[in-house]
């Protein structure tokens, strides 16, 4: 049975990614904010504010085989009437990036270094399509930007991940239905918690360094003008 750390499990994606690992025969460690998480489909479970990213190890490293990153935040959503780039606050990107970035950063190095030395292990940051260069729209900068970041993070750790079983990659869920996606997103969580469950299968040259969305690669950007 592998170990796999999940962060943000209290609500969302996470509590959805609890389960279907819990089905698929993982032990699931649980990390989020709340003080316990409201379900029953994690095995062990730490308290963890990625806004301060010194504590970003709330296992032991020799616990994890995977980590799966997913904790995260969209603040300046233009959903909820406050998308526009000069009506940002520096609050609000600052705590979008200690979020999605700097305690994304933290968790992948307090765990990364034990999976090189075991030869095996599993990263997998959730990210979005919305952190692609080509899908920029002129809002949600903030959100955007970290998950743009994030996924330089994967293509980086993927560099030290290219000997034995280690794989990196990022995963969009897609617009789900979750207090993040909103009730009018057109999908529901469980098939995207599945899908990601089933790409930890992939060998590791199948899915490391790589973006998927579903179980297809969605891919990082393409080539050309960005604007016009």
């Amino acid at each position: 049975m592998h170990n796999v750390l999940v962060t943000g499990v209290s609500r969302g994606l996470g509590r959805h990614l609890c389960r279907a690992l819990r089905a698929a025969g993982y032990r699931v460690l649980g990390a989020g904010l709340a003080a316990s998480p409201d379900h029953q489909d994690v095995d062990d479970y730490r308290v963890l504010d990625l806004r301060n990213p010194d504590v970003a190890r709330p296992f032991d490293p020799a616990e994890v085989d995977v980590l799966v990153s997913n904790a995260g935040v969209y603040l300046d959503d233009p959903r909820r009437g406050y998308g526009d780039l000069f009506a940002l606050s520096a609050q609000d990107l600052r705590q979008t990036f200690e979020v999605n970035l700097f305690g994304a950063v933290a968790l992948v190095q307090a765990y990364a270094p034990a999976m090189i030395a075991r030869g095996s292990g599993r990263i997998v940051c959730v990210s979005s399509g919305m952190g692609r260069l080509q899908d920029a729209d002129g809002a949600s900068f903030a959100y955007r930007a970290s998950k743009l970041a994030a996924n330089s993070l994967i293509l980086s750790l993927a560099q030290h991940f290219t000997a034995g079983d280690l794989a990196a990659f990022a995963y969009c869920p897609g617009w789900i239905r979750t207090e993040m996606g909103t009730e009018d997103a057109p999908h529901e969580p469980e098939p995207a918690a599945a899908n990601l469950v089933e790409l930890l299968t992939l060998p590791a040259d199948r899915s490391n360094g790589r973006f998927f969305r579903g179980t297809a690669e969605l891919g990082w950007d393409t080539r050309g003008p960005m604007v016009g």
